[in-house]
């Protein structure tokens, strides 16, 4: 369920850009995510978590957004986004003396917002055009803790610190798209890098921070001015 923060500030978002923008689009496709983990020894222990279970780092996921962009003039634009993705670890999992293996998804809705500086190139006599950007993103965790922090007993401080993830995380956008004329707006195909710098994990003796690599399809309609 969307927290009322977030959704105040999709309400604000679209009614910021609407008066000025040159177009507003909605795009969707796949993203991909490595997360990092390192872990620091803990106060009174010198056994490491990281000895004891396996994790998947890498794992993908549906992402969408919808955009708009406000014309900056010489073909520049500021392109701001209000993203939906999921992003964290495959899985992670533990084996006990009986040799019976635990495991649990360790991954985390988002809600996020972005505000790049995009760079326009439509070729002339042309259908089709260029577009690059790049800008902060702060994606924000969204809906239930992960099963893992449920687990009882001895078990529950292998899966906990791998299963809860923080409010906010702060990455480096940077997207790379082609466009198409079509009807009353145009197509747009685009590649996105993410790169995290945010700690995702609450632990305080774990840090793990995400890239991200993605992929996306949409279209765009121009509502004011040309492109």
């Amino acid at each position: 369920m969307i927290k009322k923060p977030i959704l105040i500030l999709l309400i604000c978002w679209i009614s910021f850009q609407l008066p000025a923008q040159n177009s507003i689009g909605i795009q969707a496709g796949f993203l991909g995510t490595y997360t990092s983990v390192a872990e620091y020894q803990r106060i009174g222990r010198s056994d490491y978590l990281l000895d004891s279970v396996s994790i998947s780092p890498s794992t993908g996921s549906f992402q969408a957004s919808i955009n708009a962009d406000l014309d900056l003039g010489k073909n520049f634009f500021l392109s701001t986004g209000f993203h939906y993705s999921n992003k964290g670890l495959a899985d992670v999992s533990y084996t006990d003396t009986t040799g019976w293996q635990w495991y649990t998804a360790a991954r985390q809705h988002y809600i996020g917002l972005s505000m790049l500086i995009s760079y326009h190139l439509h070729f002339k006599q042309s259908k089709f055009g260029l577009q690059v950007a790049t800008g902060p993103r702060a994606d924000f965790a969204v809906g239930m803790p992960n099963t893992g922090t449920t687990f009882s007993g001895p078990y529950y401080r292998f899966f906990m610190p791998f299963s809860r993830f923080n409010e906010v995380d702060l990455c480096w956008d940077a997207e790379a798209g082609v466009t198409c004329l079509l009807g009353p707006g145009e197509l747009v195909a685009k590649l996105t890098y993410l790169y995290g710098f945010s700690d995702v994990l609450e632990d305080p003796f774990i840090v793990a921070r995400s890239m991200s690599f993605g992929i996306s399809v949409g279209y765009a309609f121009r509502l004011s001015g040309k492109k």
